[in-house]
């Protein structure tokens, strides 16, 4: 049995260039058995934490372009894990974990230190029919201005 939090380690190994793709796949595919049309993964972080605060999954739209937000459903995954250093692995894992993993190893990959100093914040959205993730990213930047006034007298 695999929990959220200890997934089960499998032996297909690959460069961890490469995790993002296949851990994409990997949610498209049981997102599209589970009738999920769109994922939005917001996250935040500052001050060397971040976190994902939430994930929404939306099935398809109705007539008015309303889609309707459906719960995370208790499945398991077979998704990709990237240690600190090395190479990513394949993993059983949960629908839920896997969808974490994958923000996380985006924002590692694109904008590592993203939750250090005053962090930055933002929005992953997977598209499921395309097989396409798209992170919005912010980055919080405090401004310093220096002025220099002399008088002489």
């Amino acid at each position: 049995m695999t929990t959220d939090t200890q997934p089960t380690a499998r032996l297909r190994t690959a460069p961890r260039d490469d995790a993002p793709s296949l851990m994409l796949a990997a949610i498209c595919a049981v997102a599209v058995r589970n009738g999920i049309n769109t994922i939005v993964v917001t996250y935040d972080g500052y001050g060397d934490e971040g976190q994902i605060h939430s994930v929404v999954l939306q099935g398809p739209a109705d007539e008015y372009g309303t889609a309707p937000e459906l719960p995370m459903p208790a499945m398991p995954c077979t998704s990709w894990s990237v240690p600190f250093r090395g190479d990513a692995f394949e993993v059983d894992t949960t629908f839920a974990q896997a969808i974490d993993d994958l923000g996380i190893e985006m924002l590692a990959q694109k904008h590592n230190g993203w939750e250090d100093g005053e962090g930055a914040f933002g929005e992953l959205t997977i598209d499921i029919t395309a097989r396409k993730a798209v992170l919005e990213h912010s980055v919080r930047i405090i401004e310093t201005e220096c002025f220099t006034h002399e008088w002489e007298g």
